[in-house]
């Protein structure tokens, strides 16, 4: 797993100019509230492409903080039936375990300081812009 988030960072670490490159940095400077909003409902919009709209749930504390929670996730579910179905004592959370660590350190590039912490079925993310 070490290796595997190594090189997904150096992917991200690789795409980041290509993708936003020197606008960002401008918008962050001229607008940062609207800049961090436009980039949370992005990865909002992103994350619909594995979890339906209706498990996600966006709050925002301010112009420069969110709070995004997921709420049966449905790689959990799919963890559970795989691992049961298997007969694995493995416990799905692993994957989030593993993806909270690497999240962080992607949006550290935007500017933006990620937590993420999980939850029952689920995990809760708060973003905050520097």
């Amino acid at each position: 797993m070490d290796k595997r988030n190594d090189m997904m960072l150096k992917v991200w670490k690789k795409m980041l100019p290509s993708y936003m490159g020197i606008a960002l940095k401008v918008m962050k400077t001229v607008a940062p509230g609207k800049t961090f909003k436009k980039l949370i409902n992005s990865f909002v919009s992103m994350s619909q492409i594995t979890n339906p709209l209706s498990n996600i749930e966006l709050t925002w504390v301010s112009d420069r903080e969110a709070v995004m929670r997921t709420k049966n996730c449905p790689f959990l579910v799919r963890g559970k039936e795989l691992a049961k179905k298997a007969g694995l004592d493995i416990d799905p959370k692993e994957i989030c375990r593993n993806d909270s660590k690497t999240m962080p350190e992607m949006f550290e590039q935007f500017g933006i300081e990620v937590t993420m912490e999980l939850e029952e079925n689920g995990c809760r993310a708060t973003a905050k812009l520097k």
